[in-house]
């Protein structure tokens, strides 16, 4: 990280740095940053938007198998073979 320029508390959760080399954002949720050197705020904010977006559709994709393994343990004693 380079030379703090200015920083922001956007939340109880996020804070937006500028630094000599660039906009990073931190997330003290999952104690990272989102954003590393990004051109601008905005550009922080999308790279932070976009990495959430693949988080969540890969949580609901594991999610999902689980559920469908969940479905298939559980007709093996109902004989609900259709769910």
């Amino acid at each position: 990280m380079g030379k703090l320029i200015s920083g922001t508390k956007l939340s109880d959760t996020l804070s937006l740095s500028e630094c000599t080399d660039g906009f990073w954002l931190w997330d003290s949720t999952r104690q990272m940053n989102l954003s590393i050197k990004a051109k601008s705020s905005t550009e922080a904010f999308v790279e932070a938007l976009t990495y959430y977006q693949s988080r969540l559709a890969n949580k609901e994709r594991e999610c999902a198998k689980l559920w469908q393994k969940v479905n298939s343990f559980v007709d093996q004693f109902t004989g609900n073979e259709n769910s």
